[in-house]
Formats: C-alpha cells, sequence, structure tokens
C-alpha cells in the first residue's frame, strides 16, 4: 500500500511540471509532416480511456513559446467549456458524432471557494460528426456537450497574440 501511495504521490508531483514544459520542435521545420492514417490509428489506439485523452503528435517551438501542436484527441463525457486568450484551434472531426457549443459566455460553478464546473450559457450548438471541421478563434468559449458515445478529432492549435482590448 505505501508503495501504491508514494506512486501515487510521484505522479501528483511531476504531473504539474510535465504540462508546463517548454513546447519543442518534433520533426524538422523545414520539411513537410506527413500523417498516414494508419499513424492516427495507433495514436488512437494508444489514447487513454479517460474524459479528454490527448497525445500531440507535431509540436513546434517558436523561441520561448509554441508555433503549433498537431494533436489527436478524443472527448467523452464530462467536459468542461473553455476557452483560449492566445491560441484558436481548428478540429478536425475523424470519429464519432456529438453537440460542440461555441460562443456564449462560460459560467463557473463554485463549491466550497473552488471551481467544480464549467459550462457554457448560451452560444451557438454545431451537430458535428466524421469528416466535419469546427474552427475555433481565440477568446471563443468551446465545450464538447454531446457525446454518441465519442468524439474523436486531430486539432491544430495555433498560438495567437494576446488581444488588446
Amino acid at each position: 500500500m505505501r508503495n501504491v501511495l508514494a506512486g501515487i504521490a510521484m505522479v501528483m508531483l511531476l504531473a504539474p511540471s510535465a504540462s508546463m514544459q517548454a513546447p519543442k520542435t518534433t520533426s524538422d521545420p523545414t520539411k513537410a509532416f506527413f500523417l498516414p492514417a494508419s499513424d492516427v490509428a495507433a495514436t488512437i489506439a494508444k489514447l487513454q480511456e479517460v474524459a479528454y485523452a490527448n497525445i500531440t503528435v507535431l509540436e513546434r517551438a517558436d523561441g520561448e513559446g509554441l508555433g503549433y501542436r498537431l494533436a489527436v484527441d478524443r472527448r467523452r463525457p464530462p467536459q468542461r467549456g473553455a476557452t483560449h486568450a492566445t491560441e484558436a484551434e481548428l478540429w478536425a472531426i475523424i470519429d464519432g458524432n456529438g453537440v460542440i457549443t461555441t460562443g456564449g459566455k462560460i459560467v463557473e460553478t463554485m463549491k466550497d471557494g473552488k471551481v467544480v464546473d464549467r459550462h457554457i450559457q448560451g452560444g451557438v450548438t454545431h451537430k458535428v460528426t466524421k469528416g466535419d471541421f469546427l474552427f475555433i478563434p481565440e477568446g471563443v468559449p468551446h465545450e464538447v456537450t454531446g457525446f454518441s458515445p465519442s468524439i474523436t478529432m486531430v486539432t491544430l492549435e495555433i498560438p495567437r497574440p494576446a488581444k488588446t482590448r
């Protein structure tokens, strides 16, 4: 039991630092990157059985920050609303179908002073299925709100400059 608890503690300590690592370039940026369907299928097979599973297949560093990132994602319930001030996203649906809500306002549910949920209030719903694309500009709230039973997509994350208001 101590080994299990020690292992869990180690994962909890390392997880935040892994997610905050600087972006890295994973392929030669002077050459085209080809992602065959067989590699996409192999990547999908490696996705964890969790609500939000994601594996980066291409990443390009741009100085200190991210130049762009290409990933394979699978979404299952439950999901939370999100918005990215400095990142646009292109979602290409490659399997499943469901509903994605964009726009509107993100409303947080608080419990004991902590955010326990985030959902979009208002917004526009998009019924999506295999072959559909959805482009989400920076600053636009988005949330997968319907599943049958999951949505698998290839996502392209495109950093954008922060908007000045």
